[in-house]
């Protein structure tokens, strides 16, 4: 009863009543998750951020140019003690003496440029490297969704296929259910018999409604990875067993996403580490200035002495050659080495995982390729003998007994072919996602 008010409600909240639901074939179902999904776009706003971290680390080696006012006033002039003689006094005497006056302003404008800086460099190499790695992170997020959606599609087709097995064997039950029924209204068989075909039925019936939850939950599942409303009507394309691929080979871990992007994690520690080290590299530097600067004697910030501006301009080279600091880049350059080794010894991990990922996927397709052709031998001969086994039991060829136990035996047979169906549809997948072969 439970399961029931469960199926009821999900269906409620899946198909609004009076709205015949949408049909979507796989491939459009990948292409809506492609384009809707939040962690998609998140990861393609990632590739988006690095290609601004590229900008950003070019314009360090553009020029800048600054704009600098100042206004100064001295509430005391500092002075300056020089030599008396310098002023006409004594020999060996000082004299204290005021160099300026107590209020200046300037303007000034600066253009610098970085004319070689061995970290700028390697940073942009860096920041290249990243944005192929976060590249490879959308790659790999869209795989995931792909493989996700597939395999959620593909449960709904195949159980959905396994209602329809279903309920041509409900149908079939439901006339014995009737035939038994007259004859046991007209004392010509037991009611217990009539009792067990009823408990027969009922156990059918419980298996669709949880069957048909299952279709529910699948179909809300398929929704949320295409960020698709909960309440919009869906329904996918009937199963075909032709559509099962066949002949799939292992593939070469060179095609895996994770694989490359490790490699790209080890290219940005190298490239870490050089930069820890080119900070051991001289840096230079141009610099042009142009400015004017106003002096008064008394508070007054819109006049000068004489109205007037002193102009002054240079241009410099700065040379900066790092001599010691106290061991720090040293260690640093410890740390990234072993960082370094740390991200190759995680790159051979899953050299071999991968591997062994692939040989597990092969094997897994081939055993249930085999079990699908096991099971569905078995389900057509099932079929065969319950369709004999009804008519004789119409016939009274053979015993209540005998007739439930070719039932069992239908639906038995019917569930491991379904189980079959979905493990082989998910085998296959897992084999193209193992090889690197789920794409957009």
């Amino acid at each position: 009863m439970i399961n029931r008010i469960v199926l009821f409600v999900s269906l409620l909240v899946s198909v609004p009543l009076g709205l015949s639901a949408q049909q979507l074939t796989l491939a459009e179902c990948v292409d809506r998750a492609l384009t809707n999904n939040q962690n998609v776009k998140n990861a393609a706003l990632a590739v988006t951020s690095t290609e601004y971290e590229i900008r950003e680390t070019k314009s360090a080696l553009l020029p800048t140019i600054d704009l600098n006012g100042q206004y100064q006033y001295y509430f005391e002039v500092p002075g300056q003690v020089v030599p008396a003689n310098a002023f006409g006094g004594p020999e060996g005497a000082f004299q204290t003496v005021e160099l300026g006056v107590p209020q200046s302003v300037s303007a000034n404008v600066q253009l610098s440029q970085t004319l070689y800086n061995q970290q700028v460099l390697l940073g942009l190499k860096a920041a290249k490297v990243a944005r192929q790695a976060s590249t490879l992170e959308l790659a790999l997020t869209q795989e995931e969704l792909i493989y996700n959606v597939s395999a959620t599609y593909y449960n709904v087709q195949v159980l959905q296929e396994s209602l329809q097995s279903l309920e041509k064997n409900i149908e079939n039950l439901e006339k014995s259910v009737k035939v038994n029924e007259t004859l046991k209204d007209n004392d010509l068989i037991p009611t217990s018999r009539y009792k067990r075909l009823l408990i027969n039925l009922e156990n059918l019936k419980n298996q669709r409604e949880n069957q048909q939850l299952q279709v529910v939950q699948n179909l809300n599942m398929l929704k949320y990875l295409m960020s698709m409303p909960i309440t919009t009507p869906l329904s996918v394309v009937p199963f075909e067993s032709n559509s099962i691929e066949g002949n799939l080979q292992a593939g070469s871990i060179s095609n895996r996403k994770d694989i490359q992007l490790q490699q790209e994690s080890i290219r940005l520690a190298e490239l870490d580490k050089k930069s820890t080290k080119a900070g051991y590299y001289p840096s230079l530097q141009a610099d042009l200035f142009y400015g004017y600067t106003g002096y008064n004697d008394e508070f007054n910030p819109t006049e000068n002495i004489n109205n007037q501006w002193i102009s002054s301009s240079y241009f410099s080279l700065s040379l900066r050659v790092p001599i010691f600091d106290g061991f720090n880049r040293k260690y640093q350059l410890k740390q990234k080495e072993v960082a370094l080794q740390q991200s190759n010894n995680t790159l051979q991990m899953m050299r071999i995982n991968a591997e062994q990922e692939i040989q597990d996927a092969y094997n897994n397709y081939l055993s249930y390729q085999n079990l699908l052709d096991n099971n569905q031998r078995s389900l057509t001969l099932a079929e065969d003998l319950f369709k004999n086994a009804n008519v004789e039991y119409q016939n009274g060829l053979i015993n209540i007994t005998d007739y439930l136990a070719a039932q069992d035996d239908l639906t038995d047979a019917r569930n491991n072919y379904t189980t079959a169906l979905i493990n082989l549809q998910l085998a296959a997948l897992q084999l193209k996602k193992a090889n690197g072969e789920l794409k957009p």
